[in-house]
């Protein structure tokens, strides 16, 4: 079997590729925002999937290089349209694209990453010559938009189980990264894999996101790059508060909601969640949970129909995921 690079190499010639793609085109207020929002880096972990994956598989990797540049377009595309909607102003420690270039460039600039991250999936197909791609992606973009749209709805309603948190986090972040392990085992001519490793990918995005949530409150600002208690400090319904009003009665449940959404000091509101962390157990809960769809992605591995060695690689690309190396 061939050696599969390390991720540092991969990223590399991810990055490589990224740069060959010419973006200096006319008119200048469409695509000057797409390079600027591509310069702005981020974990790549979705198109680093698609590539590791196929190298692992010894896939065709100009497809799978292809493939994954669509997918890192889509998701970039997301972010201009997802900072619009939530008014943000700072992206990865710089001005989002809508504050810099105006909302209206954004949205463009967004229309158009989505339109060539089709044609790069196109791409993909023909230099695979494996089909099917394309209807995978549309399924997962179209997931993607109803996730955003759940996100939205979440945010004029008191009343949110935890459930329903992690259904609207499966379409809005998850199926990306499933999007992505799939694809690999297409490309790779490996469908008896296709739905193991989406499942793979659903449950390790969905790992991702809630530690996301945990590390928002429990993680220090020096090590997680993000202002301490940002979720709570704006009154998001995180996995964290969800997970505590899990241990509450109907009544409970209104009055915490009311009083979490109306409190009119944030550094109060910090204080008294605190309290409610430690009292219920919270920090302990969702890691649990945590661990629970780990152990799923590493029982799904143990299943698969790869060599010892492969499936080695795997999970320390896995792992490499839940500890944020890359």
């Amino acid at each position: 079997m061939t050696n599969v690079r390390s991720t540092v190499e991969l990223l590399k010639s991810f990055d490589d590729f990224m740069l060959a793609v010419d973006w200096k085109k006319s008119p200048l207020s469409l695509y000057v925002p797409v390079e600027y929002i591509l310069s702005l880096g981020g974990k790549r972990i979705r198109p680093l999937a698609i590539i590791f994956l196929t190298e692992l598989l010894e896939g065709p990797k100009e497809g799978a290089m292809h493939a994954a540049y669509g997918l890192e377009l889509f998701h970039n595309f997301s972010l201009i349209h997802d900072d619009i909607m939530d008014q943000a102003e700072r992206r990865r420690s710089r001005d989002t694209v809508h504050k810099k270039f105006g909302i209206n460039p954004a949205i463009l600039s967004g229309d158009v990453m989505m339109i060539e991250s089709m044609r790069f999936l196109r791409l993909a197909e023909q230099l695979s010559g494996k089909i099917g791609l394309q209807d995978l992606f549309i399924k997962t973009a179209r997931e993607v938009c109803e996730g955003q749209a759940l996100d939205m709805e979440f945010e004029k309603k008191s009343d949110i189980s935890y459930a329903e948190y992690v259904e609207m986090i499966r379409l809005k972040t998850a199926v990306l990264l499933a999007f992505g392990f799939e694809v690999a085992a297409l490309l790779s001519s490996r469908e008896d894999l296709a739905v193991a490793f989406y499942n793979i990918g659903i449950f390790t995005g969905l790992a991702f996101q809630l530690e996301d949530d945990y590390l928002d409150f429990y993680a220090t600002e020096m090590s997680f790059g993000k202002i301490k208690a940002g979720d709570i400090l704006q009154a998001k319904k995180s996995a964290l508060v969800l997970e505590l009003m899990e241990q509450f009665d109907a009544t409970q449940r209104n009055d915490f909601a009311s009083w979490y959404q109306d409190v009119n000091k944030p550094e109060i509101r910090i204080t008294v969640m605190e309290d409610y962390f430690k009292q219920y157990g919270i920090h302990d809960k969702l890691k649990d949970r945590i661990t629970l769809y780990q152990n799923k992605v590493y029982d799904l591995i143990e299943g698969l129909h790869l060599t010892a060695t492969q499936k080695l690689n795997l999970k320390d690309f896995i792992l490499g995921i839940f500890s944020r190396k890359f």
